[in-house]
Formats: C-alpha cells, sequence, structure tokens
C-alpha cells in the first residue's frame, strides 16, 4: 500500500494540492495538517488534483467534506480534480460530485 504523499502549489490565487497514494485512516491527519496550510498560506480557493489518488476510504471523504465547509464559509472554494474511477465511484455513490465541483482534468479546475 503506497503512504499517502501530499504537496502544494501556488497557481494564481489559488492552491493545487496533490494527492498521491491511499487516503485512509492512517492519513487523514496528515491530509486535514496540509489543508489547514495550504489554506493559511494560499486561502480559501483550494484545487484537490486527484490524479495520484489509487484509494480513498470513509475518513478521507471526511476530510474532503470538511475542507469544503471550511473553504465556501471563507467565501471560497474547492474543486476535485482528476479523480480515477475508483475515487470518483466514491464520490458518486456518497453524492459528494452533486454538491463539490469535480473536474476531468487539473487544467479544467484551474480554468
Amino acid at each position: 500500500m503506497p503512504p499517502l504523499e501530499v504537496t502544494t502549489r501556488p497557481h494564481e490565487g489559488r492552491a493545487v494540492v496533490r494527492l498521491r497514494g491511499e487516503l485512509d485512516i492512517a492519513s487523514v491527519d496528515e491530509l486535514r495538517r496540509h489543508l489547514n496550510d495550504a489554506r493559511r498560506e494560499h486561502g480559501e480557493r483550494l484545487v484537490l488534483d486527484l490524479t495520484g489518488l489509487e484509494f480513498m476510504d470513509s475518513g478521507g471523504l471526511s476530510v474532503i467534506v470538511a475542507c469544503y465547509k471550511a473553504t465556501t464559509a471563507g467565501g471560497g472554494g474547492l474543486t476535485l480534480a482528476a479523480p480515477r474511477p475508483i475515487v470518483r465511484r466514491a464520490l458518486e455513490i456518497t453524492g459528494l460530485h452533486r454538491r463539490i465541483p469535480v473536474t476531468d482534468t487539473v487544467e479544467d479546475a484551474l480554468r
């Protein structure tokens, strides 16, 4: 199981947070810290690049929902970009894809 890797880069007033590996109960605290740091350093407009995310459990979904609520409450927003089919399916099963914007590519999210 590949551990979660999280990197953040600024892009025109937004933070692009790239996730690689598996997001599960063992890594949710790490992701929460990275997302809070990204919001503090770059503002309330975030894009989660899910291209390299191979798996996500309910704990990961919970962190994403909390981040969405925090960014929108702060006047910004969260976009989920380029989820793999298994991650997209989790978003669809839970209905989150109807609430949180999901794009096919990171480039689409940055437009």
